[in-house]
């Protein structure tokens, strides 16, 4: 760094002679003739020194040092008076008081005035150098203190996932257990009855009647594993709400035709099932998304049958302003008043010690979110031994949030299904699968070739250009069918590919279906539902 100093003396002379004196130091320095000239150098410039006469005409150098000490710039710059008619003592007390640091007679001793110049210069050069040391001194502590702080938030913030990892943990215990119970049930009737089934000995009459416990237990084994899908996509939050007009009357009758068969199968002739709609509804036309409502009175309706032995039980509507009240009211076990919240937990339910309740104990946890998803809200009245009313609402004009951004068309089948010697691909390593899919085609006469391998699919389609649609399973030996339907899509972008999938809940790989997929199915296939969307595509 180079210093620069001031110097300042109305006589020339003098000024020329101290620039001499201080040629052998390593300094810039500056010339004034006045103190008005030293006062607007100053305002520009910073100067490690100033060399200030004192008997100067208009402002003499006290006046001057009093200005220098009023610039931001030279509040602490070291000023040394010089003067050979100012040399009392009283005049050195002055200067001293007004700001200098140092005195220096006239005529000037060149060894003094160089050995005092340059010790000022290292003192401004050691002060220069420790106030970078503090600036960095600042600087490290100011971080380290972030640091800490940022320390701090993580350890807090480590500490709240391993609070909510520890729950997670817990949940997933309490679920597994819960899970393995319930899903023991319906799998045990379905190998019992299955094995009753393939026995000769049991006759006809009786294996029909088994195979319709068959049929009711895997319903019930399915019911409980999409039970646990919607679960988990709550609380990834990856379940969508999708609206369409419903018939808000129609599905309370086909409810109620529902549950009166249920009460049946279940000898629960006991219980007497009412529907109460609005009657100002009439046809009432509701936008909501009618898979999930069903689904919030479905659970609320299996409750109701659970925890009623014998009894009443009412469920309905009513139109509210811009809302319609549903309402599943029993007179069953009923919750204490102080526990009625709760039961709205993953894994709480009402308990009743002499019934023993099936079920994994998240039906009312997902109905609530579903009820929230819709925009409206939930909440029971109940009474311990007095039975239970839950109501829900959902709003007549539905949140912009909800609206359906893949609106689904409806595709009318031919009667006959006829797509003789038509030619469809089922890409299927599971040979039950494939033989389940060409035993539920057969009618329609289509031509059906086999892949059970990725590449295998990629190699038929690329070879046998009949090839009209594809049936893809995503889960094959070599690359999975994602891969797949991209090779096929790139070599023939027309050819429709429908995937069938046993995996409900999303990942990453499948986040972009849509780039490559027209049509999604998932396992267990509803036929139905198959030879529809492929109607889309072989009818065209």
């Amino acid at each position: 760094m180079v210093h620069r100093i001031l110097i300042v003396d109305d006589n020339e002379t003098n000024l020329l002679g101290l620039k001499m004196i201080l040629r052998s130091i390593p300094v810039e320095i500056d010339l004034a003739s006045s103190g008005f000239d030293a006062v607007q150098l100053a305002k520009n410039n910073r100067y490690s020194l100033v060399l200030l006469d004192i008997q100067m005409p208009e402002m003499d150098g006290f006046e001057t040092l009093k200005n220098l000490r009023q610039l931001s710039l030279h509040e602490a710059t070291p000023v040394i008076l010089i003067s050979a008619v100012y040399t009392e003592d009283q005049y050195k007390i002055k200067g001293m008081q007004t700001g200098a640091v140092d005195f220096i007679p006239k005529p000037v001793n060149p060894d003094i005035v160089r050995a005092k110049v340059q010790v000022f210069i290292d003192l401004e050069e050691n002060r220069t150098k420790l106030r970078s040391l503090i600036d960095e001194l600042n600087l490290k502590n100011r971080l380290l203190t972030e640091e800490i702080q940022k320390s701090a938030q993580i350890t807090k913030e480590l500490e709240i996932a391993r609070a909510n990892a520890e729950k997670a943990s817990d949940y997933k215990s309490q679920l597994l257990v819960n899970m393995s119970h319930e899903i023991r049930t319906p799998v045990n009737s379905i190998l019992g009855f299955a094995d009753l089934i393939v026995n000769p000995l049991v006759p006809k009459k009786d294996k029909e009647k088994y195979l319709r416990y068959v049929s009711n237990s895997s319903k019930n084994l399915l019911f409980l594993i999409d039970e646990i899908l919607d679960h988990s996509k709550l609380e990834t939050g990856e379940l969508k709400i999708s609206v369409s007009p419903l018939d808000i009357c129609g599905l309370c009758a086909e409810l109620f035709d529902y549950f009166e068969k249920i009460k049946r199968q279940e000898r629960k002739e006991n219980i007497t099932l009412h529907l109460s709609v609005d009657p100002t509804a009439g046809n009432f036309i509701l936008n909501t998304d009618s898979q999930r409502l069903r689904q919030i009175l479905n659970n609320l309706l299996n409750n109701a049958f659970k925890y009623t032995e014998s009894g009443q039980i009412f469920f309905g509507f009513q139109k509210k302003d811009t809302w319609i009240e549903f309402f599943v009211k029993d007179t069953g076990v009923g919750v204490a008043p102080e526990n009625t919240t709760e039961i709205f937990s993953r894994f709480k339910r009402a308990e009743n010690p002499n019934v023993l309740i099936p079920g994994t104990g998240l039906g009312l946890s997902i109905s609530k979110n579903l009820v929230e998803l819709l925009g409206g809200k939930i909440w029971v009245e109940s009474e311990l031994g007095h039975g239970s009313e839950f109501r829900f609402t959902v709003p007549m004009i539905p949140p912009e949030a909800a609206i359906s951004e893949n609106p689904q068309t409806t595709v009318k089948l031919p009667d006959d299904h006829n797509w003789y010697s038509r030619t469809i691909l089922i890409a299927e390593d599971e040979d039950l699968n494939f033989l389940f899919l060409q035993e539920s085609l057969r009618i329609t006469g289509l031509n059906i070739l086999r892949a059970s391998t990725g590449r295998e699919s990629v190699d038929l389609a690329k070879n046998h250009p009949e090839i009209e649609l594809v049936l893809m399973d995503i889960r094959l030996p070599d690359f999975d069918g994602y891969e797949a339907t991209a090779q096929i899509k790139s070599m023939r972008p027309e050819l429709p590919v429908i995937v069938q999938t046993a995996y409900a809940l999303q990942n990453k790989k499948n986040n972009g279906i849509h780039v490559f997929v027209d049509e999604l199915v998932t396992k267990p296939i509803n036929r139905m539902i198959l030879l529809q969307k492929m109607a889309k595509y072989l009818n065209r």
